[in-house]
């Protein structure tokens, strides 16, 4: 049985770790692509394509070949959810500081909302567009699941049977664990603490060769008024989503199928949530609701995916 190698860093403004039965070289490999995407998707970075893409007031450029099949994916959510997913929501995200517990005012987030259409996104072979010059595209809710999948590739170019990758709450599993039995990866649930929202397990899902990816009302978010106000925006109000969902949680075969829809079903609400997943080929959903209702699609019980309690 091969031992697993492990490493830390961080990425993405959160802590990173990977474990996979390869060598220290190959770990390090994993850092370094990491840190190439997280330039590469970057809306924040001015050595970013998509920082140009952003800037460059309506005109085509060439972003290259890569951020090109990033976008068209990226699109492929939003169409998929009907807009609940959309990748123009930049301008109305910066708005809106979780940190510092800032919250814009209504006139601020209708202007912003007014520029955010993901259909204003062209994208033709490396050349792509924003139609609309006040339009910001931000690829954080799906570029992590686009880079656990390229860290599994790596991975596996360099023999690698065995492994974990969790970038800050994504969960990609690579086969099972190097003795055969499979990955537990825990889910986790709000819970009130000090004025905020901390984030307790509640259940675990053992899978293996698939990734896990949850989002939840706690990730960032702060109380006001005796409201919790939490960073999944609702892209057709520009402000925290009205839901009975707490967490959703994405079980798919790639990282970036499970990271494009969690939001969304989580704006959803849980009827149209479950229903939406039931439908959806290559996933499975488990959604935690308002009145602690633990709801669930109906492969949650196969072979390779399976849900613990507790």
């Amino acid at each position: 049985m091969r031992e697993l190698g492990s490493v830390t860093f961080r990425a993405f403004d959160t802590a990173c770790a990977v474990s996979a039965d390869v060598d220290a070289a190959a770990l390090r490999g994993v850092e370094a692509l990491c840190a190439r995407y997280e330039l590469l998707l970057s809306r924040f970075n001015p050595d970013s394509r998509l920082f140009a893409l952003n800037v460059a007031a309506g005109k085509r450029i060439d972003v290259g070949e890569e951020l090109a099949n990033v976008l068209r994916a990226a699109l492929g959510y939003c169409e998929r959810t009907d807009g609940l997913f959309d990748i123009t929501m930049g301008g109305v995200c910066r708005l809106w500081d979780f940190k510092r517990g800032v919250v814009p005012d209504d006139a601020a987030i209708a202007e912003a909302l007014a520029h955010v259409d993901w259909r204003n996104v062209q994208v033709e072979g490396t050349q792509a567009r924003i139609i609309d010059p006040q339009a910001t595209i931000d690829l954080g809710g799906m570029a992590k699941g686009y880079i656990a999948d390229r860290v599994i590739d790596l991975l596996k170019r360099r023999g690698a049977t065995s492994g974990v990758i969790n970038l800050g709450g994504n969960v990609a599993c690579l086969g099972g664990k190097p003795d055969g039995s499979a990955w537990n990866v825990g889910l986790r649930a709000p819970v009130p603490s000090g004025g905020s929202l901390q984030a307790a397990s509640f259940a675990s899902v053992s899978v293996r060769g698939k990734s896990v990816v949850t989002s939840g009302v706690y990730e960032r978010a702060f109380m006001r008024n005796g409201r919790v106000l939490h960073h999944i925006l609702d892209p057709r109000t520009g402000k925290p989503a009205e839901t009975d969902v707490l967490s959703a949680t994405v079980i798919a075969d790639k990282s970036i199928d499970a990271d494009g829809y969690t939001t969304a079903l989580i704006i959803m609400g849980a009827d149209e949530a479950l229903t939406f997943a039931e439908q959806t080929p290559g996933i499975e959903a488990i959604l935690l609701t308002t009145n602690a209702h633990l709801l669930k699609t109906t492969g949650m019980q196969g072979e390779d995916v399976q849900l613990q309690a507790g």
